[in-house]
């Protein structure tokens, strides 16, 4: 898998860069406001992120964060809601491009996820520890919670559904949408959740290591030499453990 770590350097904001995080080569200031703070935030973290000289890049005033996203907690809210959407849609679109194998495609969701993460790395504590991260968590929990909780159920069960492929060699038919999904048939099979999450976790985990956020190993020459191996080897660990689920 090919990582790609947020670059250290401030982005360049022309039509090119406008493209890469958002798809339109002119959007509009609310959208370069929301694009601009996931990918500043990607590249600097919580502590380092600033609202302010997201608007002093963009030549507009800060009172306009308060326009568009009523606060900076408002802003930084809708672009972690952004950010997961993104995630849960990109790893579906890896599962559909994958072959029709159920090991690849299993693959293909556990592999997405690691180079997502490695990909937004300062975004993994909103995601993770809002509480810790976020100056008003009720604004959040408010605005988001619902919506958000719906994309983790349609990911989670997505895992299921790619698991039990897996376990019976065969490739569903029918691909998981929030219009099609029963998550109460998921959550009836105990074991299959305990399954499911315990391989996102662990692969939420490998894209932590990977990210380079580890601080016991981060300077180990020895740990960063076998990197890649190490990666794969988690993936073909995980695969093994959905093939002998029972």
């Amino acid at each position: 898998m090919k990582l790609h770590k947020p670059n250290a350097e401030p982005a360049r904001l022309d039509e090119k860069f406008w493209m890469s995080v958002c798809g339109q080569p002119t959007p509009s200031t609310r959208d370069k406001f929301l694009y601009l703070t996931i990918h500043e935030f990607s590249r600097l973290g919580p502590g380092r992120f600033s609202h302010a000289k997201v608007a002093g890049r963009l030549d507009v005033t800060v009172a306009m964060v308060n326009h568009y996203f009523g606060s900076r907690n408002g802003l930084i809210s809708e672009a972690a809601f952004t950010v997961y959407s993104r995630y849960v849609d990109e790893m579906a679109r890896a599962v559909a491009a994958a072959p029709r194998d159920p090991v690849a495609r299993l693959r293909a969701w556990i592999e997405t996820q690691i180079v997502y993460a490695v990909s937004v790395t300062g975004w993994s504590a909103v995601l993770n520890y809002p509480s810790v991260a976020l100056e008003d968590v009720l604004e959040f929990e408010q605005t988001f919670r619902a919506a958000m909780t719906a994309k983790f159920n349609l990911n989670i069960s997505r895992l299921a559904q790619l698991i039990l492929d897996v376990k019976s060699n065969t490739v569903s038919a029918v691909e998981l949408t929030e219009e099609n999904l029963d998550i109460n048939n998921y959550l009836s099979n105990r074991q299959l959740v305990a399954l499911g999450s315990s391989i996102s976790m662990s692969t939420l985990g490998a894209a932590v290591w990977a990210a380079g956020s580890h601080a016991p190993s981060v300077e180990s020459p020895e740990a960063r030499a076998v990197g890649d191996f190490v990666l794969d080897e988690h993936v073909n660990l995980l695969v093994k453990v959905a093939q002998t689920f029972d």
